[in-house]
């Protein structure tokens, strides 16, 4: 290639427009997929709640009997049944709904997406039961009761495992998406990378010409948005851009005192994951992408760092949210589930475990007589004291209303389950201090224990339920009933 003096190469500045259009290319594919992340994101959470939803609007309806009823419980029935009801026609036909976090989104219609038959499945499974339970709402009476609780026998499992299938789908749709942008974005990069070598090499021709100037890399270098470090095969930083000084909070001088194996640290079980040492005075997730390049013959490596701490907080938020519960801060019944599912997966024959189902009782005359504020507070006191039982043996979530569910793993015998209820019903019999009012609850505790891998799980939960019930017949204390599975 021959060198005009005093003009450059139109190859250096086709490289130079290249590099911009593959970084930007890069950038535009990074955007896109953060954006539909989110979207993504809002749907799983939308279709996790149309699972709880579904499970939610059961309960509500059977403390609503025809006899019993009120006004309020009515209410707060139709706004189950209206928010089941409107996300789920969101997911047909596009429009707004309202998040979890209590703000209107807006969904486009899931017609053309490969899991839109499990939405009209769900649909079809609802259709009889939104209008006879809409019915019942505008007008109770005790035959649509019985009506409407036969039908919600027949269909509410069809919906929940509906809704748990396009949960399912959703994440599946999301992971293969998401692995086609990161392709698409290891392709620019790698192009990017290519052509930011060629560019080097063309610019090292010129570097005696280009007195008291920077040099075209340390320009572009600059100018990257984001964080960017050349090391030698030592892990020895050669340069680094202005954001990379930034992000990791320290100078010129010091950073060229530095390795970068010193400087980021990746985390355990995290692809292109890595966090800041503590020599960088601050803490930060980074995602990292390594490419090669060669300066004279030596090996380089070049680090494109981005900051996504903030991306990774709102995630773990976001999943959070989906198996928490709000009020006492304890993990919910899905997580539950999802918790007594994977025990049952890899459960021995002789492994021996319990299920508690915990109930308080007459905390019903606590609301009636005090007030649903004052009922939220004992229920955050019940969930900070059964939190001091939480252990990597024992999960403990809020069933729903005032009723509690424990898993314990790998335990000796049965005893082991009856004695930790006794402690429990022990911790929760300490007076509740509300306002001026000095409270006392008692509790029930249904346990089923069981051996191996069950067929259906569920089950286990609800013969912890019945085994509850027992409990509550029996006249001495503690209220327990022990009722072994049989599968």
């Amino acid at each position: 290639m021959n060198w005009r003096k005093g003009s450059i190469s139109p190859f250096l500045t086709y490289s130079i427009i290249l590099f911009f259009i593959f970084d930007g290319t890069a950038l535009g594919l990074n955007i896109w997929l953060t954006q539909r992340i989110q979207s993504q994101t809002i749907e799983l959470n939308l279709a996790g709640r149309q699972r709880m939803l579904s499970q939610k609007m059961v309960k509500e309806f059977l403390y609503a009997p025809p006899s019993a009823t009120n006004q309020t419980q009515l209410t707060t029935l139709k706004e189950s049944v209206s928010l089941f009801d409107r996300t789920l026609s969101a997911f047909r036909n596009g429009g707004t709904t309202i998040n979890t976090d209590n703000t209107l989104v807006t969904i486009e219609s899931f017609q053309h997406r490969p899991y839109y038959p499990l939405v009209e499945q769900g649909w079809n499974n609802w259709l009889p039961l939104r209008t006879q339970v809409l019915s019942y709402i505008k007008t109770p009476s005790p035959s649509l009761y019985v009506a409407l609780n036969q039908a919600f026998a027949e269909q509410n499992n069809l919906l929940l495992n509906n809704m748990n299938a396009l949960a399912l789908a959703i994440e599946q749709q999301a992971r293969y998406e998401t692995g086609k942008i990161r392709f698409l974005q290891a392709i620019a990069l790698l192009l990017s990378m290519i052509n930011f070598v060629t560019a080097y090499w063309l610019y090292r021709n010129r570097i005696n010409a280009l007195e008291h100037e920077k040099t075209l890399i340390e320009a572009l270098l600059q100018d990257m948005p984001s964080a960017v470090a050349v090391t030698d095969d030592d892990g020895l930083i050669v340069q680094a851009n202005r954001k990379f000084m930034t992000l990791l909070a320290i100078d010129s001088d010091a950073l060229n005192r530095q390795k970068i194996h010193d400087l980021i640290v990746p985390l355990v079980d995290q692809s292109n994951l890595y966090q800041l040492s503590n020599l960088a005075f601050k803490h930060a997730i980074l995602k990292v992408e390594k490419s090669s390049a060669f300066d004279n013959g030596r090996h380089m490596a070049i680090w494109q760092i981005e900051d996504v701490s903030h991306d990774m907080a709102e995630r773990e938020h976001l999943t959070s949210l989906a198996y928490k519960d709000p009020l006492t801060s304890l993990e919910n019944r899905v997580a539950f589930e999802d918790h007594l599912k994977a025990l049952n997966q890899t459960s021995g024959n002789d492994a021996l475990h319990a299920i508690m189902f915990l109930d308080l009782n007459n905390f019903k005359h606590v609301n009636d007589n005090f007030g649903h504020n004052r009922g939220d507070i004992i229920l955050r006191e019940v969930g900070l004291r059964l939190k001091q039982f939480i252990s990597p043996g024992i999960k403990i979530a809020r069933h729903g209303g005032d009723e509690f569910t424990i898993l314990l793993q790998n335990i000796e015998d049965e005893e082991h389950a009856i004695c930790c209820a006794k402690e429990i019903i022990e911790a929760l019999k300490t007076p509740y201090y509300v306002g001026l009012e000095t409270l006392h609850i008692n509790a029930s505790i249904g346990i089923t224990s069981f051996k191996g891998q069950q067929e259906d799980p569920s089950h286990l939960i609800t013969n912890a339920d019945r085994a509850m019930y027992q409990a509550k017949l029996k006249p001495d204390t503690p209220n327990i009933h022990c009722a072994p599975f049989n599968g």
